[in-house]
């Protein structure tokens, strides 16, 4: 009797901890920005276009590549005389500020992660590092 309470209770309790949807589903208009992201399955992107107040919400954003692989942080956000978003000047490579340089990703390439602060871009990491550096 006590054995079966148990195995009972311990069945009950992993029901419960399993999710109730299966990994690699993702609501719509969500999409994932690396694989430990899409396991997750809780990133939602939205194009820089739709963001609000680009160049105050984008200043200190980090930027990532398609991998999830961090690349970088948001300098100057470049927008148009309406106020779009043009290009985003990134601050790439480097370690501390020694050997960085900035590089400007087009608003195209760009959607914001809102919940995480996060720029994630279509390119990879080499393609942004070997984009041409820009003079400030």
């Amino acid at each position: 009797m006590y054995v079966s309470s148990l195995l009972r209770a311990s069945a009950v309790s992993l029901a419960l901890a399993l999710p109730l949807c299966p990994y690699g589903v993702t609501a719509a208009n969500m999409e994932a920005t690396g694989h430990a992201t899409a396991m997750r399955g809780t990133a939602m992107q939205v194009p820089i276009s739709k963001v609000s107040n680009p160049a105050g919400r984008l200043a200190n954003a980090s930027v990532q590549d398609k991998n999830g692989t961090s690349v970088g942080s948001v300098h100057k956000v470049i927008v148009d005389p309406d106020g779009k978003v043009v290009a985003v000047q990134v601050d790439v490579g480097g370690f501390l500020g020694i050997g960085s340089k900035l590089v400007e990703i087009k608003a195209i390439d760009l959607k914001y992660e809102q919940d995480r602060n996060v720029l994630t871009t279509t390119l990879r990491k080499p393609a942004i590092e070997s984009l041409p550096a820009i003079k400030t």
